[in-house]
Order: C-alpha cells, then sequence, then structure tokens
C-alpha cells in the first residue's frame, strides 16, 4: 500500500503537530515493507532528513518511510504555495508508483485531496485535530473558508480519524453517515527508571502558552512542602523571561528549572529525572474538545504517574487507573492531587504499573496498525 500524509507546517519544530504525524507516518511504515510512507511538509531544514529522524525525533530511518520537503520561499502566501506544491508531489508519487491513499490534517489541504480522490481515485483520510462544523462556535472558531471546507468536501471523503472520543462525538454530530476510527495518540519506547520513586522532579512538558495551565501549576507547587524541583521541559525565550520572573514573584526561583525547547530525543533525556507528570489542560473549546496531550505519552514511555485537570480530553486517556484529577483551574485542587500522589509510596507504584502495563500497547506501531486496518475497512 503506497501512503501520502500531507501536513503543511515547518518540518522540523517544536509543534505538537510536526511530532504528531512524523510518528503517525512511521507507524505505519513500521507494520511492514508493504506499507510505503511518504510524508509531505514544508522545508524547516538543509540537513539530511534521515539525519533529522534519528537526532531530533530519535527514530530510526526506514527505506519505505520517505520525508518530502517543500520549498516555500513565495512573494505570495505561504500556505498556498505549498498546497500547490504537495498536489503537484502526489500527482508525481502517482504517476511514478501509484498512490493508494491521503492522509491530512490540514483544513486547507481538503479541497486537493478530493481532487485528487476524483481524478486518480484515491481514498482519501482525514485526521481530525480541529473542528469549524459549528458556526455557532464563532467566538472561538471564526474561520468561515474552514467551515465552507470541512462542510462540503469532509462527507465525500472515505473516513475521518479522531483521536479521542469527544472530537469523535462532534463531527458524529454533524456528520453522521461518515466513517470514523478513534485511534489515541503513542509512544515510541517504554523504559522505567528502576526506582522513579527517588526521581527528584515534578514534571511539565510543552509550551508556556498563557492558556496551558502553567501558571496554576508554579502556584500549586509554591505551597508544596517538599524537597522535589518543578522542571519545566520546553519553553521559548520570551516566555521563559515572564516564567523566570513568576518564580521569583512565588520566592520558589532556587526550586524551579527551564529546559528551554529541546529535541524530541532530549526530551527523553529529561524525563528520567521526573516523578510526577502534570497535564494542566484549560477548559476551553480546544481544551475540553479537541486536544490529545502528547505530554500525556511522553509521561507514560516512562510511567510516570500523572495529575492532570478533570476534563473530558485528559481523562479518557490517563483513568483513575494512572493518575489523579483536580478540578480545572483550582489551584488548591492541584496542590491537593500532588500531595496525594506523593503521599504513598504503594499507591504511586499502582498508578505507575498500570501505566506500564497499559502503555504496552501503545507503540507508534500499534497506531499504524489500526490506520491500515482503518483503511483496509473502508475500501
Amino acid at each position: 500500500m503506497n501512503i501520502v500524509y500531507v501536513y503543511g507546517r515547518d518540518w522540523p519544530s517544536e509543534k505538537a503537530g510536526i511530532s504528531f504525524s512524523t510518528y503517525t507516518g512511521y507507524g505505519i511504515a513500521e507494520n511492514g515493507d508493504e506499507n510505503n510512507v511518504d510524508m509531505i511538509f514544508a522545508r524547516n531544514t538543509d540537513q539530511d532528513t534521515g539525519k533529522v529522524l534519528s537526532d531530533y525525533f530519535g527514530i530510526k530511518p526506514l527505506n519505505n518511510f520517505k520525508i518530502h520537503l517543500m520549498n516555500n520561499k513565495t512573494a505570495f502566501s505561504k500556505t498556498t504555495k505549498f498546497y500547490f506544491q504537495a498536489f503537484n508531489k502526489i500527482r508525481k508519487l502517482n504517476k511514478l508508483k501509484g498512490v493508494d491513499v491521503i492522509i491530512s490534517r490540514t483544513v486547507k489541504f481538503l479541497p486537493f485531496m478530493y481532487l485528487l480522490k476524483k481524478i486518480y481515485n484515491i481514498k482519501v483520510i482525514y485526521e481530525a485535530h480541529s473542528f469549524y462544523l459549528d458556526p455557532e462556535l464563532k467566538n472561538e472558531y471564526d474561520r468561515k473558508k474552514e467551515y465552507i471546507y470541512q462542510k462540503y468536501f469532509l462527507p465525500k471523503f472515505d473516513g475521518i480519524v479522531c483521536h479521542q472520543t469527544p472530537i469523535r462525538k462532534l463531527y458524529q454530530k454533524y456528520l453522521p453517515n461518515q466513517n470514523y476510527s478513534t485511534i489515541t495518540y503513542g509512544i515510541k519506547q517504554l523504559q522505567r527508571e528502576n526506582n522513579i520513586w527517588k526521581n527528584q522532579y515534578i514534571g511539565y512538558v510543552g509550551s508556556l502558552y498563557h492558556n496551558k495551565g502553567v501558571i496554576d501549576l508554579f502556584k500549586a507547587f509554591k505551597n508544596l512542602d517538599t524537597d522535589l524541583k518543578l522542571l519545566i521541559i520546553g519553553g521559548r525565550k520570551k516566555r521563559i523571561n515572564k516564567f523566570v520572573d513568576l518564580a521569583k514573584e512565588l520566592n520558589i526561583e532556587d526550586r524551579v528549572e527551564i529546559t528551554g525547547w529541546v529535541d524530541r530525543s532530549e526530551v527523553d533525556f529529561y524525563l528520567k529525572s521526573v516523578k510526577i507528570g502534570v497535564v494542566p489542560v484549560q477548559d476551553t473549546f480546544h481544551g475540553r474538545y479537541l486536544t490529545c496531550p502528547t505530554k500525556i505519552f511522553n509521561y507514560f514511555s516512562h510511567g510516570i504517574p500523572i495529575v492532570g485537570s478533570d476534563l473530558p480530553t485528559v481523562k479518557e486517556v490517563v483513568t483513575e487507573d494512572c493518575g489523579v484529577f483536580y478540578k480545572n483551574g483550582n489551584v488548591k485542587d492541584l496542590e491537593s492531587a500532588l500531595k496525594k500522589v506523593l503521599s504513598s509510596k504503594d499507591d504511586f507504584y499502582k498508578y505507575s504499573n498500570n501505566i506500564m502495563d497499559r502503555s504496552k500497547n501503545l507503540f507508534f506501531k500499534d497506531r499504524g496498525k489500526k490506520f491500515i486496518d482503518f483503511i483496509n475497512q473502508v475500501s
């Protein structure tokens, strides 16, 4: 099977979608040499793509997994140029070896996918990470073009892949006759430290945007009577400076470390020192319905118990078997949840052991197999 995955973002980059799509395609390719995967991204490097896969993403290059980078420098719209380049690249690949399936999470590429389906009879699968089908949600998503694209083209697609139940239910409400599969995110490795209970950090992986809940984490951490430190894995300089100032304001600057953005492979190095992983997703439309926090799977891959906000997008993956939830936006409740995990070594290892058991079926190869099964199902 020849599969093309299109995502119109710069590769590589710290964007969660870049990791999401790269590991998705890689997982499909891991299921056998008969599954040839061509990934199409916007260029953000002149390095050999195999070296980037190895050094940045921490994965071994495969002969049946190819990265194609489109040069995106133009006086016109970068995104528009990318779509036409990707469209023409797929036409060339189809002429060269045939293309069986196109997968994309990019809404503005939907018209191009539909056209390729009509011309070449190629299956098209949309991987849903955004939602524009309800005009009443304009307060957060005033995207008329995206609304039109999803409303007109998605009913004509072969299927929609959702990463969690909340976003699937949204789509099913407006497109009840479409084919769906729920395929959550995955992990690339599973390795727990021998004595994780003695790890020295409460950890957070991700960006430092104001809507990520990290301010609540800082405030809750201030009141913890513990020798543990707070490790923030991620963040750009401008926002790091704001959180350094916040740490000083809270008088916890000696207890907080911020790495800044690091390669995906380096994330695993830092996680080896983390005792509890925090998922402070905020109660926004995106946080409640659309997100699938990749940090959960970062923690899972090291058997790290989780403290997360009590939103459906967090609870569906973590469950009460793998961590403790707190009332979203409630700093005192977050503080109590952290204390609860730290209060009992037996409960701590119960969470960690449950994570290790569940994660055995969460490898990207397993996720890729589910994609292949769904593609065959909608044949």
